[in-house]
């Protein structure tokens, strides 16, 4: 287990290489304009899956998004944390565009708390360049403990920018709803209603 002081210090490290060069950064971004919200809420089976997104970030140009320290909180009362896949099931992981790969962390950092940690080892020019100006960090997954509504709980321990800065942005919290499990009658209902037109068929056939 990766303790958060290592985390930032991996941040703290990006901050201070890439500060070396600051030529290409937007003196009048508004880091205000960034927003971390769940962009997507699925169920399927027994499973939820949770997708953590960015949006606000400039278009082929700075700042780009290169490292994030998160914290999702939930109600161990109705979610188990199943695991995590990093990046976007469209576009990629917007992180790792020049396939050199990132660091990525995701573990339970208490009861109800999951961290996501990842940082880009892509050059300041790939990212700022190539990557999409909104896009999914990660999609959480969790297994279904109970029926109900509790809440998804976003909180930001760091973001970095690809040219040494320290970014800030609104998050944004979502409400999630576990609906039942079909029960196995439900599930064996149309097999018993083929059976049942069977053997009607059957009888009349007999009977005739």
């Amino acid at each position: 287990m990766i303790t958060n002081k290592i985390k930032l210090l991996l941040l703290a490290v990006l901050l201070m290489l890439t500060g070396i060069a600051q030529a290409s950064v937007v003196t009048n971004f508004n880091p205000a304009s960034l927003f971390l919200s769940i962009t997507r809420i699925s169920q399927t089976g027994n499973s939820v899956n949770v997708d953590i997104g960015i949006s606000g970030l400039a278009s082929g140009a700075a700042p780009s998004l290169s490292g994030y320290d998160v914290n999702l909180s939930f109600d161990s009362t109705y979610l188990s944390f199943a695991g995590v896949v990093f990046g976007d099931a469209t576009l990629g992981n917007q992180l790792d565009l020049a396939s050199l790969g990132s660091t990525t962390i995701s573990e339970l950092a208490g009861i109800g708390l999951v961290n996501l940690f990842e940082l880009s080892g892509d050059t300041a020019e790939d990212l700022n360049t190539l990557q999409a100006d909104s896009f999914n960090l990660a999609t959480v997954t969790f297994d279904v403990l109970n029926v109900g509504t509790s809440l998804l709980q976003l909180d930001l321990n760091a973001l970095a920018d690809a040219d040494g800065n320290a970014l800030s942005a609104v998050t944004l919290s979502a409400p999630v709803t576990t609906v039942p499990l079909p029960s196995a009658f439900l599930l064996m209902a149309p097999a018993l209603a083929g059976l049942m037109c069977a053997g009607k068929r059957r009888q009349k056939d007999f009977r005739a």
